[in-house]
């Protein structure tokens, strides 16, 4: 199965049905939609949706540093609480 990717996000009416077509999904290329409005796809995946982005390898295979939400013991903060108006 070759798959196409959306370029752009659109709306078009398809069997009398409005269709959205949101820019970086995968359509089947044999799609009766995609044949008929072909200029709206490419089969280039640096047009693809990406649900995470791309990670670049970590140097010397270690893993990147945790955030944490919550202070430890005898840790002071470095957030500012936004001042109120009085």
């Amino acid at each position: 199965m070759d798959v196409v990717i959306a370029t752009d996000t659109v709306n078009v009416t398809f069997g009398g049905q409005r269709v959205h077509i949101p820019r970086g999904t995968a359509w089947d290329a044999a799609d009766p939609l995609v044949k008929q409005f072909p200029g709206l796809f490419s089969a280039d995946d640096r047009h693809a949706m990406r649900t995470q982005p791309r990670r670049e390898p970590e140097d010397a295979g270690g893993e990147p540093p945790v955030e944490r939400a919550t202070r430890a013991p005898g840790e002071r903060s470095q957030a500012r609480r936004p001042r109120t108006a009085r």
